[in-house]
């Protein structure tokens, strides 16, 4: 990470749009949205939600105190060891090293769209709608 420390992000998204699941990305917003309404994250897309926010913010420490602010604001399991090392797996704890990229190093990185094809990404957004619409 150190090495990718000054990557530019040219993608960068507040921390209120992120919090509020109003960012560019559909997918991520719907887990955001699930997370906001249900305290808990489709096992899948947590990995995304985590990863995502590397890319959007200036730095990989902004970018661990905002998951760690939105996992414990949120998250049913906020606060819990399980839920600090899940928010480190997306910063490579546990995992191996993955083919070097900008900003990622050798951070495994994910898309919305890889990530969307490997279950009924489409369903799952109408259905994080559909409960936010039911919840206000």
């Amino acid at each position: 990470m150190r090495e990718h420390a000054d990557d530019p992000r040219p993608d960068l998204v507040s921390a209120e749009k992120i919090e509020q699941a109003e960012t560019y990305d559909e997918l991520w917003n719907a887990a955001q949205r699930e997370l906001l309404v249900t305290g808990h994250l489709h096992n899948y897309v947590r990995m995304l939600w985590g990863k995502r926010l590397i890319e959007w913010q200036k730095s990989y420490e902004m970018a661990f105190e905002l998951l760690v602010h939105l996992n414990n604001k949120y998250a049913l399991d906020g606060r819990d060891p399980n839920s600090y090392a899940g928010i480190l797996w997306c910063f490579g704890k546990h995992d191996r090293p993955w083919p070097e990229r900008e900003i990622f190093g050798t951070i495994r990185y994910m898309t919305s769209e890889s990530t969307g094809r490997k279950f009924k990404a489409q369903k799952y957004i109408q259905w994080t709608q559909q409960v936010a619409a039911d919840a206000t």
